[in-house]
């Protein structure tokens, strides 16, 4: 029964291609742990909060982390983007859950669920990162015990060292961590492999290991001047700021770099040099407020005054996301592209300054990273030049009697079941795959978990039950086209000092607006052949022009349909006469889940249906 309106629910006996229906689901289907993104997003737009929250959290143990700094792949192939713009996925999962912790607290749901009998067996997890935290939780879930140690003080690795409190508070990264925590899990920090404890006697205490312990070492440029003081690798940098360390900079500091880590130093950069508050932006309240400010920003100076970012590529080709680029340079960081860096120079073994020299190209015919340059030169005058070009693993714990192997690219040789060549011995996230986005490191833990959870004799088994329920009244929000995408509010650039959070989240009418833009890709409209008798009015009435009627000689050749034909008509479709039979065809990607077609339909030959799933593994 339908609890609000009292209606029995009505379902479609069978989903006839539930692959073809799941490809409906752009966002889902881009999600590395397959994220029910558009059913949070629509129950936001009605009001349903801890709905939303559920959905969120249900794959994801970092669903507040990510709701701040996901890469939101799920955003790339919203199909309302093919309209105007995708729907802010990522800011409504935030809104989902700083709406819940206003509400009920962190996970009421995990806290009430009843402690897993315990499998005798031990699991030890190298990396307090993602990929080891999530891989940890699953654990705990089924039963393990299972210990994390992490060479850096804190946990969270690169959430914690890498990424500055201005993109994501530390408060977050301690109450996702605590909440794993509190499952049973045993943290161990300041303790590094190969040194506070070796691999051998991890090997004899725990009955399986997981390595994640990610990328966390810079990688160098070999270029003249590379040694002289005051040349930073970016990780270090940003390691040294987000734990409290004085970095001293100089007044002029130049980034290398064009990717979100190298953003991420130049922001974490000028957030020790600004000036004063000009209070020309800010109301009457906060100018009395001037003397404070001043004295913050006075504090944290560092003696910088320009930060100025170089990067090999154009600004199109930046890997770094668009938003990052652009709020960089709303702070007042130059971002200066096509140039590389050709050679530091300075006096008495000072940095003084960086040669570069245009970059023509950056990748070659082949698309391989292969960059080429042309004869202009320029040297930008400056006292530190920090280098943001890649990270690498610090794979130092390995002997080579581990037995486990390491691939020419520098990562952990792993198989399909994310096993290393040591039986026994499992890898994760960077270290196993190189540099990822951070959503694709949960998919890793989750997928370490049962792949660990298999090799010690378990077992598990996942079915999927698939139906379409049946919307007799279906319509869409009021105005849900017209309704642009919701800005996110931002600090203002004069206020944006030390560790001050920018993106302010969406408040409740942006949110419901926002959730309201959805177009519902789970609803389908669902033909029913038998009733149709052709009369092309759903045809007309689409004020998107995205069915057609046609004759079947016209899809003759197309293996789509071969099938389909086959199996109604007895014959296969080059078998049939012109004006013997027809169809209706639809463009999914234009379809605007209206309704209009099965309102107009005369014979009800049309109806339309969401897709539900319910997902169910079962652990053995």
């Amino acid at each position: 029964m339908n609890s609000e309106t009292g209606e029995r629910m009505r379902y479609s006996i069978t989903v006839p291609d539930r692959d073809y229906f799941d490809k409906n689901i752009p966002c889902r289907a881009a999600c590395p742990i397959h994220t029910e993104c558009g059913r949070y997003v629509q129950a936001i737009g009605i009001s349903k909060d801890e709905e939303a929250y559920l959905l969120a959290r249900a794959p994801n143990p970092f669903a507040y982390v990510l709701g701040r700094i996901c890469a939101h792949p799920c955003e790339d192939n919203c199909r309302r983007g093919k309209i105007d713009e995708p729907i802010a996925i990522c800011a409504l999962k935030r809104y989902a859950t700083d709406r819940h912790n206003l509400g009920t607290g962190h996970d009421p749901a995990r806290k009430k669920l009843q402690p897993p009998q315990k499998r005798g067996k031990k699991i030890a997890v190298i990396g307090a990162g993602v990929c080891g935290l999530t891989c940890a939780h699953d654990l705990a879930l089924l039963g393990y015990t299972v210990e994390v140690f992490e060479s850096a003080p804190v946990p969270g690795g690169m959430l914690y060292l890498g990424i500055p409190q201005f993109r994501l508070p530390r408060e977050i990264i301690k109450m996702e961590v605590d909440n794993i925590l509190a499952m049973g899990v045993t943290l161990h920090t300041r303790v590094t492999l190969g040194r506070d404890i070796s691999f051998k006697e991890l090997r004899s205490k725990f009955d399986s290991v997981l390595l994640a312990t990610g990328l966390n070492k810079g990688r160098e440029l070999n270029i003249p001047g590379a040694h002289l003081a005051g040349v930073y690798n970016g990780i270090d940098f940003l390691i040294n700021v987000n734990l409290g360390f004085e970095i001293e900079l100089g007044k002029r500091v130049v980034v290398v770099g064009g990717g979100n880590v190298a953003i991420d130093v130049a922001r974490a950069a000028v957030r020790l040099v600004h000036e004063a508050v000009d209070f020309a932006e800010e109301d009457e309240d906060a100018k009395g407020l001037q003397p404070a400010f001043d004295a913050a920003r006075m504090a944290m100076r560092s003696g910088a005054e320009e930060v100025e970012l170089v990067s090999l590529e154009s600004r199109v080709q930046m890997p770094a996301w668009k938003g990052e680029v652009d709020e960089a340079e709303h702070e007042g960081i130059v971002v200066d592209n096509g140039w590389g860096p050709k050679e530091i120079v300075g006096e008495n073994g000072v940095v003084t300054g960086l040669k570069v020299r245009r970059c023509l190209t950056v990748f070659d015919e082949n698309g391989r990273f292969n960059p080429a340059f042309s004869d202009e030169e320029k040297i930008i005058p400056c006292d530190s030049v920090i280098l943001a070009i890649g990270q690498q693993a610090d794979l130092s714990f390995l002997s080579g009697e581990e037995g486990v192997e390491v691939t020419p690219r520098g990562i952990l040789k792993i198989d399909e079941n994310l096993m290393t060549t040591a039986p026994g011995v499992f890898a994760g996230g960077d270290v196993a795959f190189g540099p990822r986005i951070l959503v694709e490191a949960v998919a890793n833990g989750h997928r370490a978990a049962r792949s660990i959870h298999v090799y010690l004799s378990g077992k598990t088994a996942k079915t999927v039950l698939s139906r379409f329920r049946i919307l007799p009244n279906w319509e869409m929000p009021r105005g849900f086209l017209s309704t642009p995408r919701q800005k996110m509010p931002v600090l203002a650039a004069n206020r944006r000092i030390g560790i001050a959070e920018v993106e302010l989240g969406f408040d409740e009418a942006q949110g419901r607006a926002e959730g309201k833009r959805c177009l519902n890709c789970q609803v389908n409209t669902i033909f029913d052949g038998s009733k149709c008798i052709l009369c092309a009015g759903c045809v007309d009435v689409c004020p998107e022009n995205c069915l057609r009627l046609v004759d079947l000689v016209q899809v003759s050749g197309d293996a789509r349909y071969d099938a389909l034909i086959q199996s109604r008509y007895g014959v296969s479709a080059d078998q049939l006469q012109a004006g013997q039979a027809g169809a209706i065809i639809k463009n999914e990607e234009k379809c605007i889940r209206c309704g209009l077609c099965a309102e107009r339909c005369p014979t009800q030959a049309i109806t339309m249906e969401a897709l539900e799933q319910q997902e169910r593994e079962v652990f053995e």
